[in-house]
């Protein structure tokens, strides 16, 4: 009989594991619970010198403590739980067969994006730190990538090379990295958020600074008038963070093509894919 819910989840992770993510967690609903309740209250976040990110209103032109923060890192939150709400999933689904660890890459990549980029305002106060997040977060896309196509093949029991694998997860990773552009651009376009920075003018003011190269600063412009460079404000946002995933996405694939880590030694999903099927056969065959 399979195990239940919590004893399944307890048994597949460490208490290493568990104090990290939960450390992360109640960090996260601490911002949130902060920023709604300033909100709330009307107070400015920038009293006492404490500096959380704003978001610009675009309706009235003011600056407010954004519930859109909040918003934003519940949504986050509900991703830092992927390897509970995985194993909710029924048996014969391959995100069962997701391993515990892949969580210790996932939860810290929405504290940052979240917790860190929205609440505490590093997408501005720290320089490059969305790039920085879009390149390594193509890193993680191919380990997780890399991760679902070992559980896919424990699901259905096919073998399958080391390097094909790794190949498949790349793939993935830029299917995920398109699928966040086309969130940010629907969003931006039926929601009125400026998440892929459509509008110059409201980045400057969100931003707090005053030229177009305190924005790009990882990005070559003089060679682009300023009126040049106004034009080409969101398309440089947007196709940055291309470049950046394909920056993060080739290493990794690199280094999975050499070592595909659940494709050799003890983790080698090919061989317990074997032994299970070889199992399966010699019990039929006893029963005949």
């Amino acid at each position: 009989m399979e195990k239940k819910y919590f004893r399944r989840v307890l048994d597949q992770c460490t208490k290493a594991e568990l104090i990290y993510w939960w450390t992360l967690r109640l960090l996260m609903v601490g911002g949130m619970i902060f920023t709604v309740v300033r909100y709330l209250q009307g107070v400015p976040f920038t009293e006492g010198g404490f500096n959380p990110s704003y978001k610009f209103n675009i309706a009235n032109g003011q600056y407010e403590p954004s519930v859109y923060n909040a918003l934003q890192m519940g949504l986050n939150l509900v991703g830092m739980f992927a390897f509970e709400i995985c194993q909710l999933f029924p048996k014969k689904t391959f995100v069962r067969n997701m391993p515990a660890y892949f969580q210790n890459i996932t939860a810290l990549g929405f504290f940052l994006a979240s917790f860190g980029g929205a609440f505490l305002n590093f997408y501005y106060v720290i320089p490059g730190f969305d790039k920085i997040l879009h390149l390594t977060g193509c890193v993680e896309a191919v380990f997780i990538s890399y991760e679902m196509v070992a559980a896919m093949q424990l699901r259905d029991k096919k073998t399958c090379p080391g390097n094909i694998a790794a190949l498949a997860a790349f793939g993935m990773a830029f299917i995920f990295a398109a699928g966040w552009e086309l969130f940010e651009f629907s969003t931006d376009q039926w929601l009125g958020f400026d998440a892929q920075h459509w509008s110059y003018k409201n980045a400057l003011v969100e931003a707090g600074v005053e030229s177009i190269d305190q924005l790009f600063n990882m990005i070559p412009l003089k060679h682009f008038s300023p009126e040049e460079q106004q034009m080409r404000f969101a398309v440089m946002d947007t196709m940055g963070d291309a470049v950046l995933n394909a920056l993060g996405a080739i290493p990794m694939y690199l280094i999975l093509r050499k070592h595909p880590y659940r494709h050799m030694g003890k983790n080698d999903v090919n061989r317990r894919i074997e032994e299970e099927l070889a199992a399966e056969a010699e019990k039929e065959t006893a029963t005949v």
